[in-house]
C-alpha cells in the first residue's frame, strides 16, 4: 500500500516543528530545574512535545532541507544552539550550589552542607538547592523560559548558526557574576569562619595548654547551623533573584 505524497506545505511545516522540537528539547536538558536528575526523562520530553507547537508559531525557517543530511544538520546546529541558550542559565544558577560549598568549608559543617553528589547526598546544601529550585519555579521561571524561547527564535530564525563571538563573552561574565553572587552569599559564613580561626589562634598563643578545638569547635557549629537557620530563605531569594534576573535581561 502506498503512502500519499504530502505537499510542500505540509512538508514545511513538520521539519519547522522537528527543528523547533530540537532546540526547546535541548535547551530544557541544559536548564536547572528540568536537567534534575529527579525529574524523569518521559516528563521532559512531554514538556518539550508540549511547548513545540505554541512556540512554532515564531520560528521561521531559512532555507528548506533538500536531502536527510541537511535536515539533519539543521537539527544538530538547532540542538547546540538550545544547549548553549540552557547552558548559559545553568552556569549562572551553578553559584547556589557554590555558595554552599564555600559555607562547608569555612563553617566546619562539611558533612551537611555542600554540593550533592550521589556519593556525598549533604542533607542541608540539598535543601538549600531544591529550596532554591521550588522558589524560581513559583516565582515564574517556566514562564520566563518560554519568553525567552520564543525571542531566540525571533532573533535566531531556524538553521542559523550561532554566534559565538556573542555567546562566548556572555558565557564568562556569567561565570564571573555568579562566582560573585556565590561569594556574597557565604559572605557570613566566611567571616565568621575567619573570626573562628583568628580566636582560636589568639587563644591558642595565650594559654597553650587549653584544649581550644576541643571547647570552641561545638560552639562554632553551634553559631553556623544558628545562622543557616535565619539566612537560608535569605540567601535562596537573592539567588532566585538574580537567576531570573538574568533570563529577563541577559538572554537571549
Amino acid at each position: 500500500m502506498m503512502m500519499p505524497a504530502l505537499d510542500s506545505g505540509t512538508v514545511a511545516m513538520l521539519v519547522g516543528m522537528l527543528l523547533t522540537y530540537c532546540r526547546v528539547q535541548a535547551c530544557l536538558l541544559a536548564l536547572p530545574v528540568f536537567s534534575e536528575r529527579f525529574l524523569p526523562v518521559r516528563v521532559r520530553v512531554a514538556l518539550a512535545m508540549s511547548i513545540t507547537p505554541v512556540l512554532a508559531d515564531y520560528a521561521t525557517l531559512v532555507q528548506q532541507p533538500g536531502a536527510a543530511s541537511h535536515l539533519a544538520l539543521l537539527g544538530g546546529i538547532e540542538v547546540l544552539s538550545g544547549l548553549a541558550l540552557g547552558g548559559l542559565v545553568r552556569l549562572f544558577a551553578v553559584a547556589l550550589d557554590v555558595a554552599a560549598t564555600a559555607i562547608a568549608a569555612t563553617a566546619s559543617l562539611s558533612q551537611l552542607v555542600g554540593v550533592a553528589t550521589e556519593y556525598s547526598p549533604h542533607p542541608i546544601g540539598g535543601i538549600l538547592h531544591l529550596a532554591g529550585l521550588a522558589l524560581i519555579m513559583a516565582l515564574g521561571f517556566p514562564l520566563l523560559v518560554c519568553d525567552m524561547l520564543r525571542e531566540s527564535f525571533l532573533l535566531l530564525p531556524l538553521g542559523g548558526v550561532p554566534d559565538v563571538t556573542r555567546i562566548l563573552p556572555l558565557a564568562i561574565s556569567l561565570v564571573q557574576r555568579g562566582f560573585v553572587l556565590a561569594m556574597v552569599l557565604a559572605a557570613p559564613f566566611i567571616l565568621g569562619g575567619f573570626l573562628y580561626q583568628l580566636l582560636s589562634g589568639m587563644v591558642s598563643k595565650v594559654m597553650p595548654a587549653l584544649p581550644v578545638v576541643f571547647i570552641a569547635a561545638p560552639g562554632a557549629i553551634f553559631l553556623a547551623l544558628l545562622a543557616l537557620v535565619l539566612l537560608a530563605p535569605s540567601i535562596v531569594l537573592i539567588w532566585a533573584d538574580a537567576v531570573l534576573d538574568v533570563l529577563q535581561t541577559d538572554l537571549p
